[in-house]
C-alpha cells in the first residue's frame, strides 16, 4: 500500500515511512492516529482503465475522490515510443511492435503440440498428407523415426521446422495447421 504525504503530495510506501521515522516506535497495525502522526493519507486501490492493443495503463499519482479518499490515479499511454539505442540507431514504434508480435508468436508456438493422429488428420483435411509422407521418406533417419514413433508432435521440433521448409509452408500456415489439429 502507498501513502500520500500531506506536506508535499509525494507518494511513499510503508517501508519508506518506517525508514524516515526510524527513531520512532510505530505500532504494528497503523490506525488513524498513526496516519495523523505521520501526516499521511492511505492511497486506496482503484481499477486500471481499459487499454488498447499497444497501450499500457501506468500509475499517475493519486487523486481525491468524491468521498474525500485518496485513490490511485491512472493514465493510458502508448506501449512503445520511438527511441535511439546505445549505438545511435533509431528504433521505430513499428519495429518494436514487430518484435513484440514475434515474441508473442514464439511463446505461443512453444506451447503448440498435438498427437500424431491429430497431425495426420489435419494434414489429410488440408490435402497435405501424401506430400508430408513423401517428404518424410526423403529426409533423415531421425526425422523418419520421429514422425513414425513420436507420441506428441511439438510445433517447435526441429523435424517440424525441417518439414515446414520442404513443404514451403509459412509460419502462419503451420500455426493454422496445429490450431486445426488440436480440434480434431
Amino acid at each position: 500500500m502507498k501513502y500520500r504525504k500531506r506536506s508535499d503530495g509525494s507518494l511513499v510506501t510503508k517501508s519508506q515511512l518506517i525508514a524516515e521515522n526510524s527513531s520512532t516506535s510505530l505500532p504494528k497495525t497503523w490506525t488513524a492516529d498513526t496516519l495523523e502522526f505521520l501526516g499521511v493519507d492511505p492511497i486506496l486501490a482503484s481499477p486500471k482503465p481499459e487499454v488498447g492493443e499497444y497501450e499500457a495503463a501506468v500509475g499517475d499519482g493519486a487523486v481525491q475522490n468524491d468521498a474525500g479518499n485518496w485513490v490511485e490515479a491512472w493514465k493510458v499511454q502508448p506501449m512503445f515510443t520511438e527511441y535511439t539505442n546505445d549505438e545511435g540507431v533509431v528504433v521505430t514504434v513499428e519495429e518494436q511492435i514487430a518484435a513484440h508480435e514475434a515474441q508473442k508468436a514464439a511463446k505461443r508456438r512453444a506451447t503448440m503440440a498435438c498427437t500424431p493422429r491429430q497431425a495426420r488428420l489435419a494434414l489429410a483435411s488440408q490435402g497435405l498428407y501424401e506430400a508430408v509422407q513423401t517428404s518424410v521418406a526423403a529426409v533423415s533417419d531421425q526425422a523418419r523415426i520421429e514422425w513414425e514413433y513420436a507420441t506428441m508432435i511439438e510445433r517447435t521440433s526441429p523435424v517440424i521446422t525441417e518439414m515446414q521448409g520442404s513443404l514451403g509452408m509459412t509460419d502462419e500456415q503451420l500455426d493454422g495447421l496445429f490450431d486445426l489439429a488440436v480440434t480434431l
